[in-house]
């Protein structure tokens, strides 16, 4: 692919992504009715997104990608983008542990504490991002790369392996737990669906359950599967394929010259990843989308939106991780009236003069 034609879609694409994502971690930090469990992990992903945006960016702009560099000089270029990208591949996994925890057990995980639980799910991909970091720290080669990607700094397949280039058995510990990582989440939560179809169905067909309660909560999860479902379908064909396609390349060539052309077309395919929480949340969410509108208001200086801000605030469920924390507000409930218990006693007051 032609170096401009690569530059003119990747840039647009990553101009456009950098700006949803500081959209989503601007409304979470300014509204508290944001920060329910889901949407803090959405919150942490587009943080982690927002710096491949601005490392993509940067590779762009200073036009790294086709010069002629070593591979510890690639890696050292893109040291934010190769911690933050394996850091959002995994925190994808904690996303669908999330969505199992919400659906098995939606009583414990709404009495979780929320700073806690955050910190607890964010462990597990801090920890895989430290370490494909550190491995690529100490196995990067010195020798030419034929294209600036952080994971094309190994030594052919055909090359005796010198004390600074990457292992083979190394490199193939690092894809291939990528490759894993992203079965796990498809997995999960396709499983994690299926259990609350079956678990609607159920409630659909429960005597016991009145009409209006079970329409309400029937709509309420099929909200949640869908806007999950967005999320999970666009990582999967993308940066899923996308990390799938590189793992072939690299068992069918022996040579990363060869690799190198297939690239932009890798790229292409894993940037909707990176641009997607914005564009879920403000078509998913009326939250996020008023929030959205607030940020569209103000860098209009008041043009767009005008009444935006006379718009009611959605409520129900904030101080809590219902199931659909992450996108969606909570049905209003009904106010019910208290009738007297039968037999209970009351006290009549009867003033002096009264008639009775």
């Amino acid at each position: 692919m032609d170096q401009f034609i690569m530059e003119g879609i990747i840039g647009p694409m990553m101009l456009l992504g950098a700006f949803g994502n500081l959209n989503v971690i601007v409304a979470v930090a300014r509204k508290k009715v944001l920060r329910t469990k889901g949407a803090m992990l959405v919150f942490v992903l587009a943080i982690s997104h927002f710096i491949c945006n601005i490392s993509e960016l940067k590779v762009l702009i200073f036009r790294l990608r086709f010069q002629t560099l070593t591979g510890r000089e690639c890696f050292l270029y893109n040291v934010p983008y190769s911690f933050s990208v394996m850091f959002q591949s995994s925190l994808f996994l904690s996303m669908a542990l999330d969505l199992c925890f919400c659906i098995m057990l939606p009583i414990k995980h709404m009495l979780w504490p929320k700073t806690k639980y955050i910190l607890i799910m964010c462990i597990m991909p801090t920890c895989f991002a430290l370490i494909v970091f550190f491995l690529n720290f100490v196995f990067v080669t010195d020798e030419n790369a034929p294209y600036c990607a952080f994971m094309l700094i190994r030594s052919p397949k055909n090359q005796v392996v010198n004390d600074s280039a990457m292992d083979d058995g190394v490199f193939e510990i690092i894809s291939t737990s990528v490759v894993v990582c992203n079965v796990l989440t498809f997995l999960i939560t396709v499983v994690s669906v299926l259990i609350a179809i079956r678990k609607s169905q159920d409630m659909r067909n429960h005597r016991h359950s009145t009409v209006t309660r079970r329409n309400s909560t029937v709509e309420e999860r099929r909200k949640v599967f869908r806007s999950t479902f967005y999320m999970m379908a666009i990582y999967i064909f993308s940066w899923m394929m996308s990390s799938i396609c590189f793992r072939i390349l690299f068992a069918y060539f022996d040579d990363e010259q060869d690799i190198a052309r297939y690239m932009p077309f890798l790229a292409i395919i894993t940037m909707p990843n990176f641009c997607q929480a914005f564009f879920v949340t403000y078509f998913r969410s009326p939250r996020f989308r008023k929030a959205y509108r607030e940020h569209f208001h103000w860098l209009s200086c008041g043009c767009l939106y005008q009444d935006v801000f006379s718009q009611p605030e959605t409520r129900g469920g904030e101080s809590g991780s219902k199931p659909d924390s992450a996108t969606n507000p909570q049905p209003p409930s009904e106010p019910v009236e208290k009738k007297p218990k039968e037999g209970a006693k009351k006290t009549v007051r009867i003033c002096e003069g009264e008639v009775i």
